[in-house]
């Protein structure tokens, strides 16, 4: 099931700060889809930390996927698309190394939820590297100096 359809996505989107809203950022769905699945990570790495014999770091983890939002954010903000599809690159690699630590520490996680995870990982994959190509097929416009 596509997350925009997640009933508990449209929770975590509902319960957003004003602040958050109001950025133009928040209107792009990768943006918020990396928000929701760092607050997932989160989450999950407090399930990690302190188990005895975990694979594995929830906390590499969680930077992986915090920088997936980061970087989306900070390529939104720049005007030029070959920067902008530059960061969004950079968030790509990101949310590959994310998915490489939910796999070594799928064992430490409750039953079914890494799955779950490299699922949402794989369509907000889907989401950035069609970002990107709708980046490349843009017509170049001239800038002002």
């Amino acid at each position: 099931m596509p997350i925009i359809h997640d009933d508990e996505f449209r929770a975590w989107e509902a319960c957003a700060p004003d602040s958050f809203r109001a950025d133009p950022v928040w209107r792009f769905h990768a943006y918020r889809v990396a928000l929701y699945l760092t607050d997932l990570a989160s989450s999950d790495a407090a399930h990690v930390i302190g188990r005895s014999g975990a694979r594995g770091s929830p906390d590499q983890m969680v930077r992986a996927v915090e920088s997936v939002s980061t970087n989306i954010a900070e390529g939104f903000g720049r005007s030029h698309r070959a920067d902008r599809s530059r960061f969004f690159g950079i968030a790509l690699g990101s949310l590959r190394e994310s998915v490489t630590c939910y796999r070594t520490m799928r064992n430490d996680l409750p039953a079914g939820v890494a799955d779950r995870r490299f699922d949402q990982l794989a369509e907000l994959r889907r989401i950035i590297i069609g970002a990107r190509k709708w980046l490349a097929a843009k017509p170049q416009h001239s800038q002002l100096s």
